[in-house]
């Protein structure tokens, strides 16, 4: 049914069904977002919709004198087909003039040619792959790359004098690029590989890989997997079979979400991580966010890498439908981003004019106590970092 749906919808797209259809009501732009509300993932789409809602209300629903309307469908997870079947319902039944969301490579990949033929600017939220942008002019990116963070996580390995790593990861696209761009970062900076393990999707039981890395005998382990119950039980598999009390030190990026935090107890102090976003950051911007989240949501609640990537995807929505005037125009809507620069939650951001990547400062973080509390705490920075893996297209 999917492919018949594509087969009589999509060819119609510049002829009838996208370009030529108005929105629904004048004054009412409407935008869609997709994401795993359902499943194991489930936290994802909870922090996107919180962080959604969040920016609406500040703005009091409107865009300029437009109504927002937000139309939330659940993709359940990594599930590619779902996600180019909700990406064209949006599109052709319910008239969005944007989308965003996608927190996995493979749906991100699967809404590229809707995005194109549609000419509907698509803003992903989490995938992680570089050259994901590469497959449709629509595309767009508020979140980061794993070579973004792993180049100066690399650096700054290197920068303590580490001179052993292994690598481990999860087998799929973005831990490829995972893999191989610390490995590149930190052979040009002299440093060895002694072990590469790639571990499927989905693995709960690491015994066996954590016994690799053993024999390895690194001083380091980069390890990269999906946020979520893979991440928690390979950092669990770490401390359980003493791999950190061999002297064996941790290496991660998103993996140490906040949420998490607690189960792990002591066992996850000392942990480094490199992002481009950490909730505990003390800047006024991160603190107004973070205060505004908590006052909405409750006491208790913490915003992520998805929530300040929802936060700005919506930033960058305005941003187009102001450049628009609110009229239903992706290529103006797409020319309008190229070199749009705002102060984020997350720190100074741009969107780089020739590959529509984000341009952002990566931090390094250690999990320490503040306050009785764990979090990551930024301790250095790498300012202004561009995508190292991409190419311009």
């Amino acid at each position: 049914m999917l492919h018949r749906f594509m087969k009589f919808t999509l060819p119609l797209a510049s002829a009838a069904i996208f370009v030529a259809t108005p929105a629904a009501h004048a004054d009412e732009i409407r935008i869609g977002v997709i994401a795993a509300f359902s499943g194991p993932y489930s936290n994802w789409g909870k922090q996107i919709q919180d962080a959604t809602e969040l920016f609406l209300a500040q703005n009091n629903g409107r865009a300029g004198e437009h109504t927002i309307k937000i139309i939330y469908r659940d993709v359940g997870g990594n599930n590619p087909a779902r996600a180019r079947q909700l990406a064209e319902e949006l599109v052709v039944r319910d008239k969005v003039q944007y989308i965003s969301g996608l927190e996995f490579t493979p749906t991100a990949l699967a809404v590229a040619d809707v995005a194109t033929q549609a000419k509907v600017p698509i803003v992903i939220i989490n995938a992680g792959t570089s050259g994901i942008l590469s497959k449709s002019p629509y595309l767009l990116r508020a979140g980061y790359t794993q070579w973004m963070v792993a180049t100066p996580l690399a650096k700054w390995t290197a920068e303590q004098g580490g001179k052993r790593v292994a690598l481990a990861v999860a087998d799929y696209a973005p831990g490829a690029d995972a893999l191989t761009s610390f490995r590149k970062s930190f052979t040009e900076e002299k440093g060895q590989i002694v072990a590469e393990v790639k571990m499927p999707l989905n693995t709960s039981d690491f015994s066996t890989y954590m016994q690799k890395i053993k024999e390895a005998n690194p001083e380091y382990v980069y390890m990269f997997a999906p946020v979520g119950p893979m991440a928690v039980a390979f950092i669990k598999a770490f401390v359980e079979r003493g791999l950190d009390k061999s002297g064996i030190k941790l290496l991660a990026t998103a993996e140490t979400e906040e949420s998490e935090l607690p189960s792990y107890g002591d066992a996850a102090a000392g942990i480094v991580t490199a992002l481009h976003y950490s909730p505990a950051s003390t800047t006024p911007a991160n603190v107004a966010f973070v205060s505004a989240f908590r006052k909405k949501y409750g006491a208790d609640k913490t915003p992520n890498v998805a929530s300040i990537a929802a936060y700005d995807s919506m930033k960058m929505i305005y941003e187009m439908i102001r450049a628009t005037g609110g009229k239903q125009d992706g290529d103006k809507a797409m020319a309008a981003i190229k070199g749009y620069a705002w102060e984020s939650p997350r720190g100074p951001v741009s969107i780089d004019p020739q590959t529509r990547e984000m341009t952002q400062n990566i931090y390094i973080r250690r999990i320490e106590k503040v306050d009785g509390v764990y979090v990551n705490k930024p301790f250095k920075t790498y300012p202004a970092i561009k995508d190292p893996g991409v190419k311009v297209q």
